[in-house]
């Protein structure tokens, strides 16, 4: 299930950015501050240098941004930008209607 329609014409992602963005939402759903350096490393299958680069390319295509920590400048957090919640609502919308189905 894809929540495609909230991208911006020509944007895809990949399965990999897929599964960093549902994994996300999920601890963000828990209430959890994700800083790059935990996002880097909660993917099991990845090397955290495969991550910190998706992190970069869904930053590039405008779904997340990095924000300093407010205790410390050198401490960045991965934050949703508006067009990534976006996503993100989308995405849960589908997921309810796929539930209601069933």
């Amino acid at each position: 299930m894809r929540a495609i329609s909230v991208l911006p014409a020509g944007v895809t992602l990949d399965p990999q950015e897929e599964r960093l963005m549902q994994e996300l939402a999920f601890r963000w759903g828990r209430g959890e501050a994700v800083t790059v350096l935990s996002a880097m490393n909660m993917m099991a299958d990845a090397s955290p240098s495969t991550v910190q680069r998706r992190l970069k390319t869904l930053r590039a295509k405008g779904l997340l941004d990095f924000q300093a920590a407010a205790h410390d400048a050198r401490v960045r957090h991965v934050v949703a930008t508006a067009q990534g919640q976006a996503y993100f609502s989308r995405l849960s919308e589908l997921m309810h209607q796929a539930v209601g189905r069933g």
